[in-house]
């Protein structure tokens, strides 16, 4: 995306909006990194965080959330996440970004106060539960219904089905 659509879809959200102004800060607090808007809230290594720009009509995309979401791809920024090797640690990982999240609204007060900002564990738990779905879902045998192990190759057995 280009940086005239970026500036574009950030002047649609109104430039006094608490969107656009949380993001403006964020980018003055962690100049290092690139936030650029996108299909979803992501994080690409080395340095570019992704938001979904606030649609006004979508009244379930509150601030808070928006807020959450992007303080926790910020965590995976500054925690250094690159990829993971295992699908167990796409959890960790994930734990991990929340973790740091909560930690940088907590280390910038002035953010909770300016936007009326806390941390939600509950938003931050249905987030890492969609995660754990994931998780169990791929981790069950088809054929019997037991969990699975990875390898270091990335490669799933079931201890009856694979290994007997």
């Amino acid at each position: 995306m280009s940086q005239a659509n970026s500036s574009n879809q950030i002047k649609n959200q109104s430039p006094n909006s608490p969107f656009s102004n949380f993001l403006a800060d964020l980018k003055s607090l962690y100049p290092n990194f690139r936030f650029q808007p996108g299909p979803r809230f992501l994080f690409r290594p080395p340095n570019t965080i992704f938001y979904e720009p606030n649609n006004s009509n979508d009244t379930n995309n509150s601030f808070q959330d928006f807020a959450l979401q992007l303080l926790h791809e910020l965590g995976h920024a500054v925690s250094g996440h690159r990829n993971f090797q295992l699908s167990i640690d796409r959890i960790k990982i994930e734990t991990e970004a929340w973790h740091a999240a909560q930690t940088i609204l907590k280390n910038h007060p002035d953010l909770q106060t300016k936007y009326h900002l806390f941390f939600n564990q509950d938003f931050a738990e249905a987030h890492l539960d969609t995660y754990r779905r994931w998780l169990h879902q791929k981790t069950t045998c088809k054929k019997c219904g037991l969990t699975m192990f990875q390898d270091k190759n990335q490669t799933w057995y079931c201890p009856h089905c694979d290994l007997i």
